[in-house]
């Protein structure tokens, strides 16, 4: 591998001049000097005179060493990156990154400065975090936008999360879908108030967000649709958020059968006033639904009740549906277009091992033993084998196996 005979060294853009950055063991913050040439040669001079001072004493002793304007810490460039980022992404995504970097990322990096922090120390951050891939992933995607910001308006000269792995996927708590006879019994159980949520989401694969959003204007009962168009979030202090769906495939009209019409009707007795804005589903209070208190105040006494013991969530209405429908034989690309997936991947990754198949491998045996051109040594076997099964049988026989 060739040497790089530039290593400690970069040039500012704009000026030209040539800066020597070194981190030393025992010092909190890296030398960073102004090599004052615009000369990449005379750089390389000066920085192998410095690099040299440090080998021999552990410290630069230079009385002449210009030191580079002092850099600023994590925490300010962060305050700089929000006030940019605020205005270019939706309000709930700001406020899961704001989140996210005042509870974990800023309590440890903030008051260092930026140009100090390591690949390292950022791995060594990771792996204190004790929560999920995807929750770990979370906590970074703003940490490393900051430093991205920082790297490309030259606060740092590289990036330290270039050199950070990527995060492992962790495997999530296995959950079961309920079938059909299960989803049968729970709408059954469920307090009447509640039903023709829990049919329409078992039963159409929409999202908890999406059916909180529903208003009696998405609600086409006579052609059998329902209209996705958007999200209902809440934002800390129980604000209420319309978003527009992530993906082109998320805005779909969704087609539901005539039992979940007929519960629609039902639940329109009780929600619509005359107005199109009327939402579609509300608490007993006359307010949006909220999955937390749904999971907590419904669905885990009504779990109860019928002795299911594996944990749901209303999230999981949405698993049921696409499971149920693939062990029907639903085509996918239909199910696909129900739930809004923008590939069939998602399904054959996290559903497709949920449905039951007690037969798996028996139809490829079974075309082989109906084709007509099987060799008749084979056939006599296979009947030979037949007749003496059906002997066992009769006499009961069998053996132990």
């Amino acid at each position: 591998m060739a040497k790089n005979i530039n290593h400690h060294l970069y040039q500012d853009k704009d000026s030209g001049v040539w800066y020597s950055q070194k981190k030393v063991r025992g010092r909190e913050k890296p030398y960073k000097l102004s090599l004052e040439t615009n000369s990449k040669l005379e750089a390389r001079r000066k920085r192998d005179e410095y690099l040299k001072q440090i080998d021999q004493q552990g410290f630069i002793t230079a009385i002449d060493a210009v030191q580079a304007p002092e850099t600023m810490v994590f925490g300010e460039v962060a305050v700089k990156w929000a006030d940019i980022v605020k205005t270019q992404i939706a309000e709930t995504t700001f406020w899961n990154y704001k989140k996210a970097m005042n509870k974990h990322v800023l309590p440890v990096f903030g008051n260092l400065h930026i140009d100090a922090i390591t690949s390292l120390e950022i791995e060594t951050f990771i792996s204190h975090l004790t929560f999920s891939s995807k929750t770990k992933h979370n906590i970074l995607t703003p940490f490393s936008l900051v430093m991205k910001l920082a790297k490309k308006h030259k606060f740092i000269q590289s990036n330290p999360f270039v050199d950070v792995d990527p995060i492992k996927k962790t495997i999530s708590t296995e959950k079961r879908p309920l079938s059909i006879d299960e989803i049968h019994q729970f709408v059954e159980t469920v307090d009447e108030f509640w039903r023709p949520l829990f049919i329409l989401m078992f039963f159409s694969g929409i999202r908890v967000a999406e059916a909180s959003a529903l208003k009696w204007k998405h609600i086409d009962l006579a052609n059998g649709l329902v209209k996705i168009r958007q999200n209902l979030v809440r934002l800390k202090g129980g604000e209420i958020v319309y978003k527009t769906p992530k993906t082109v495939s998320s805005i779909r009209d969704v087609k539901i059968p005539e039992f979940i019409v007929v519960s629609l009707r039902e639940q329109q007795k009780r929600t619509w006033k005359g107005n199109g804005d009327d939402f579609v589903f509300l608490n007993k209070q006359g307010q949006p639904i909220h999955w937390h208190t749904i999971n907590r105040c419904v669905i885990s006494p009504t779990l109860k009740k019928l002795g299911i013991k594996t944990p749901i969530s209303i999230k999981d209405t949405r698993s049921s549906y696409i499971t149920n429908a693939l062990d029907k034989k639903e085509r996918m690309s239909y199910i696909q277009k129900q739930v809004g997936h923008t590939t069939t991947r998602m399904i054959v990754d996290h559903y497709y091992r949920h449905v039951p198949a007690p037969d798996d491998g028996d139809k490829l045996e079974n075309a082989w033993n109906s084709t007509s051109i099987l060799p008749v040594f084979y056939q006599s076997k296979v009947a030979r084998n037949c007749k003496y099964l059906k002997l066992l049988n009769k006499n009961g026989g069998g053996g132990g196996s």
